[in-house]
């Protein structure tokens, strides 16, 4: 299992041309572990900072760079603002807020994003349990090393997230 496609939740918002978006100020305050909701349409994305490990949380920011280009190869998602004034961009390079113990619901079959769920949510399809997050693991990067055998390997920062599935 992989994580999700690294371009399939991209989002641009395009500052200055639409109310009630993020601003330039708001989104210099983004930082490497900082945890992001993001909502709205494709015409007007949303990004909400929110505490990590929350309900509302689904992603945290792995990396902050100038476009999606520079994002580690092996993060889950993005998300880009531009200012149509000066032309410049932002972005931030996303990972699933996965908590030890927590699930979220997870479709790899579609671009949906990724929700935070009650376990025990039979209603909800595609819970995965995080059952261990393993770190500064040796080459090759696999689920291999999972207790579980299932998880997401992000191979370029040499890490997985171990899940069982639940539903």
């Amino acid at each position: 299992m992989r994580a999700l496609p690294a371009a399939a939740i991209a989002a641009v918002a395009l500052i200055g041309a639409l109310t009630g978006c993020s601003s330039m100020a708001d989104w210099a305050d983004l930082t490497v572990g900082d945890c992001l909701r993001l909502g709205g349409t494709a015409e007007r994305p949303q990004v909400i900072k929110v505490q990590c490990g929350s309900p509302l949380s689904t992603f945290r920011v792995a990396a902050t760079v100038a476009t999606r280009e520079q994002c580690p190869a092996d993060v889950d998602s993005s998300y880009s603002m531009r200012t149509m004034f000066t032309n410049t961009s932002n972005t931030a390079c996303l990972d699933i807020d996965w908590v030890v113990g927590g699930c979220m619901s997870v479709d790899p079959a579609t671009n949906a994003d990724p929700l935070r769920v009650d376990c025990n949510d039979h209603t909800v399809p595609h819970r995965q349990r995080a059952t261990q997050i393993l770190r500064n693991l040796p080459e090759p990067v696999s689920v291999d090393q999972c207790a579980s055998g299932v998880g997401y390997a992000y191979t370029q920062r040499r890490f997985a997230v171990c899940v069982e599935n639940v539903a």
